[in-house]
């Protein structure tokens, strides 16, 4: 049939009571919407429909009818837009509200109560829009549908942003939390060719199988080519160091080492052991047991027995004492060896007379040597503290915490010098009760035994020391320590005043966002390198929110639904909730389905 046949004739308007709404005639009459816009279609609507009624109109009735039908028609459309928009806007509360329950590790039945507050909240503050707050679903079952939704649209992101990477580098670590589940942990950080870094997580895996520690290997494959990885473009795995991990032939490290060389015999793959696991390391060739001891079952006598914690509490209160409670020890908390003891010896005369009124007095808590001894523990526990802190951060690069490594081994060089000085400026703790000018050099052996740990412990980055120079310091490193492949390249990036002031400027990694694809050897070292994960801090930040989401209280939260609130809960991106809402709707358009 001919186009113009099919296009809408004003006249039919006032011939048959139609008008065209999106390309299609609607009759006004009955809102019966035909197909095609053609004149037979709609006489025989209204002969069949309406004639009797209206052909007794005269024409000025008509057109006041007319006029009245499509006052009707708009007033319909216009309450249609705003009942839509309405349910968009319920709908998109509904998703941004789940996410927020999901971030805080909240039960999703939280959403309940939530709306239960906003109500009371609309119906003080704008009671004729309670209706819109009773628009918002936000039962259980919804909010981990939502929750749901969100996590697969966040996976669906990350597909789609790993394609873009250049290099990428991955973080693996495996925990087991309250129904002696074990769950695989791999993180994910890419860099484009923009030196964009995206450090997200990849995949959570239930191990279910006792036997499943050998197959870790084939769990971390399934998930990288899940997401459609290029093998070749895998630069380094970092691990906790367990023998599953990096045993020289049936390891993660060494099965993933023959897999990427599969795709480029000369690769690389480099295995890094988290600096932090390894901070730590060091820190137990601190033996000072007869202080730990003491500290911990004094700590623990006081604080579980409950009379005992609330005479010792009443006592801090009288003598007006600098704190109100002792700390007690966490052996798995980094940094609490180090609060405890700080405490227990800014509190040690209170604790003193507290025991003895007891009847149990502690000859050490009077000893000098003991004292001695804690204030020292004092004192290298914080430092190490503040180490472990500087290497607690998401998103740092590699080479920014290798360089926090060599600073503490340079402090630890120098404190060794000054102890034999008996200079105790860094031990200000230590200093405070030292009776002796020679109390420094009682500790020159343990100083010297710490060095040699974290020199053992970081010698496997002496192997990539000059790689990791070159990233953070290309404009001083000596070009014979540079690999003859790059070495053109690093010359004629040196001799870039241009580019030195810019380095000057903002430093590493932004740096590198700035250097043009003239360098396309030296960017792929960069990219590389800024790919590399130092620690599996965002492993052990994610356990953290796992044992907070996953709890005697919630132990029906079933593995997906964990999964769900993990990838919202640690993601740096953001779910697009319009996309989401859209979705929704037109879910509801053609299922007619309830929310």
């Amino acid at each position: 049939m001919d186009r113009e046949h099919r296009m809408f004739q004003e006249k039919w308007e006032r011939a048959y009571f139609f008008v065209e709404v999106k390309n299609s005639p609607v009759c006004l009459i009955c809102n019966q919407t035909l197909s095609v816009s053609k004149e037979y279609n709609l006489r025989r609507h209204y002969e069949a429909n309406h004639s009797k009624h209206f052909d007794r109109y005269t024409e000025e009735m008509r057109d006041e009818k007319l006029n009245e039908l499509k006052k009707g028609l708009n007033f319909l459309q216009h309450l249609s837009s705003n009942t839509n928009k309405l349910s968009d806007a319920a709908v998109k509360c509904s998703y941004v509200i789940s996410e927020k329950i999901a971030r805080a590790s909240k039960p999703f039945t939280d959403g309940e109560f939530i709306k239960d507050c906003l109500l009371s909240a609309a119906e003080i503050l704008c009671p004729e829009q309670k209706l819109a707050f009773a628009n918002i679903s936000l039962t259980g079952n919804t909010v981990a549908q939502r929750v749901k939704d969100m996590a697969e649209n966040l996976q669906d992101k990350l597909r789609e942003k790993v394609k873009s990477f250049v290099t990428f580098s991955i973080a693996v670590d495996e925990s087991t939390y309250i129904n002696n589940t074990r769950q695989l942990i791999i993180f994910i950080r890419g860099v484009d060719e923009n030196f964009d870094i995206t450090e997200e997580l990849l995949d959570m895996v239930p191990m279910t199988d006792p036997t499943a520690e050998n197959d870790l290997f084939l769990y971390v494959e399934k998930s990288l080519e899940k997401f459609n990885v290029d093998w070749s473009k895998l630069v380094s795995v970092t691990t906790d160091g367990a023998p599953a991990m990096v045993c020289d032939n049936t390891g993660l490290v060494a099965k993933l080492k023959s897999k990427v060389k599969m795709f480029f015999k000369d690769a690389e793959l480099k295995s890094i052991h988290c600096i932090i696991h390894q901070e730590l390391f060091c820190t137990k060739k601190l033996k000072l047991e007869h202080v730990m001891d003491v500290v911990i079952n004094t700590v623990d006598w006081i604080r579980t027995r409950g009379s005992n914690h609330r005479q010792f509490r009443a006592l801090l209160e009288e003598l007006n004492a600098q704190y109100g409670n002792l700390l007690y020890y966490t052996k798995v908390r980094w940094l609490s060896r180090g609060m405890v003891l700080k405490r227990f010896f800014e509190l040690i005369k209170e604790i003193d007379v507290f025991m003895s009124s007891k009847g149990k007095p502690l000859p050490q808590l009077t000893s000098e040597d003991w004292i001695r001894d804690l204030a020292f523990l004092v004192d290298i526990t914080n430092h190490l503290n503040t180490l472990n802190i500087s290497l607690q951060r998401r998103s740092q690069v590699v080479t920014q915490m290798y360089d926090s490594v060599c600073s503490f081994l340079a402090k630890l060089s120098l404190w060794e010098a000054h102890l034999a000085a008996n200079n105790l400026a860094h031990f200000p703790t230590l200093k405070s009760v030292s009776r002796n000018e020679r109390d420094g050099l009682i500790y020159i052996p343990k100083i010297v035994e710490l060095k040699m740990e974290f020199q053992k412990r970081f010698f496997d980055f002496k192997h990539y020391e000059n790689e990791l120079i070159l990233f953070s310091s290309p404009f001083s490193i000596n070009i014979d320590s540079v690999n003859e492949e790059l070495q053109m390249e690093v010359i004629e990036l040196q001799c870039n005043t241009v580019l030195k002031t810019k380095y000057d400027d903002i430093g590493i990694p932004e740096f590198y966002k700035y250097l043009s694809k003239s360098y396309p050897k030296y960017r792929k070292h960069c990219a590389k390198i800024l790919s590399m994960f130092g620690s599996t801090y965002v492993c052990e930040q994610l356990f953290s929110v796992m044992k907070l989401s996953k709890t005697k209280f919630r132990s029906q939260l079933k593995d997906t639904g964990l999964h769900s609130v993990l990838h919202i809960a640690t993601r740096n991106m953001r779910p697009d909730i319009d996309i989401l809402v859209q979705k929704k709707r037109c879910q509801v358009s053609g299922s007619k389905s309830k929310e």
